[in-house]
């Protein structure tokens, strides 16, 4: 588990320390993570929904979230960005919060994380994963009462899984994901039952 120790807490951290630029671009953000697949780069925008941030802010970072998922449903090896969000650039300052904020969080995972089950993790199974977390991309765009954060959760969970090829930590993620879609569903449903039963009564 040493490799994944070093590569979660340090490739961001080396991408911030070594630009002296006031704002870095989001393409090499995404090559430092190529060599690592999808786990780390879901990782870091799955904690931009987690950590409570305000509108529209997790509608936007759920854009990349569904590019990147829909590649691992396609079976792509590696996360790509189209150039037209390659070319948007992260604040330094912000980019740095994010790191430090996440960090201890991601430590203490990384302790209970450790190879298991991991057929979850390769192959078809990755491509599944794919299509679970670009449904839970989805319904974090949708400005929806408990939309964000449940199915950010549950990425942000299936990406430690997916770094430490730990399928134990991958079926928790898709369960509460699961479950964040449920009450996303529950809650349109309900709107809906609401509005026609307030229809109802006004006719």
């Amino acid at each position: 588990m040493l490799p994944h120790k070093i590569i979660t807490t340090q490739v961001i951290e080396d991408v911030v320390n070594k630009s002296s630029a006031d704002r870095i671009p989001v393409r090499d953000l995404v090559e430092a993570m190529e060599a690592i697949g999808f786990g780390l780069v879901m990782m870091i925008f799955a904690f931009g929904i987690v950590i409570p941030l305000p509108p529209p802010f997790p509608s936007i970072i759920s854009i990349p979230l569904a590019i990147f998922s829909l590649q691992m449903a396609l079976g792509y090896s590696a996360p790509k960005l189209p150039k037209r969000f390659s070319d948007l650039s992260v604040k330094r300052s912000v980019l740095a919060m994010l790191v430090q904020k996440s960090s201890p969080y991601i430590r203490r995972v990384e302790r209970i994380l450790r190879p298991r089950l991991s057929f979850m993790t390769y192959g078809i199974m990755e491509r599944v994963i794919g299509v679970f977390t670009l449904i839970f991309s989805v319904s974090i765009f949708l400005p929806i009462p408990l939309s964000n954060f449940i199915p950010g959760l549950g990425i942000l969970i299936i990406s430690f899984g997916l770094l430490g090829k730990d399928g134990l930590i991958v079926i928790i993620g898709l369960i509460v994901g699961s479950i964040g879609i449920a009450i996303t569903t529950a809650s349109v449903f309900l709107g809906v039952e609401v509005f026609n039963y307030l229809k109802g009564l006004i006719n």
